[in-house]
């Protein structure tokens, strides 16, 4: 198999996810190819425009399409957005953090954890992590709930 990246892979099994699309109105309304909006990776801004921020889904970015990744993107724009404000600059890059739990059935978890400099690199499942994953998705949502 060759990904779109060019890198090949021998494989036994192949479970594959089709091709992700962005949003139609976002190619409709030309403000990007294949439904993605034209990110700088580094800043989150839109290409060409230094007050537009992109975020999530509709980025261009090479990161997974994740409420993780959205999460430590936000915190990138909030905490240049404060600071162009406070001293006219920002101060932080994205740098592609990504951190995913990954269920992997019978009570086991892994974890999916890399940036645009270090690749994921899987540990093996087990059921500390299914438990892990259980109780902070239960922590998170609740102090979400807190802050709407």
């Amino acid at each position: 198999m060759k990904s779109e990246e060019g890198t090949e892979t021998e494989y036994d099994l192949l479970i594959s996810i089709p091709p992700h699309r962005g949003m139609e109105v976002i190619e409709k309304d030309k403000l990007g190819d294949g439904g993605w909006i034209p990110t700088d990776r580094y800043q989150l801004t839109m290409e060409g425009h230094d007050n537009v921020y992109v975020l999530g889904d509709t980025t261009n970015l090479p990161v997974s399409k994740t409420g993780s990744a959205a999460h430590f993107e936000a915190e990138v724009v909030a905490e240049n957005i404060a600071s162009i404000i406070k001293i006219g600059a920002p101060v932080r890059e994205y740098d592609g953090k990504v951190y995913c739990f990954i269920e992997a059935g019978h009570d086991r978890a892994t974890y999916a954890m890399f940036n645009y400099q270090n690749p994921p690199n899987l540990k093996s499942p087990n059921k500390s992590m299914h438990w892990f994953k259980m109780s902070y998705n239960k922590m998170y949502w609740t102090s979400v709930r807190g802050l709407l």
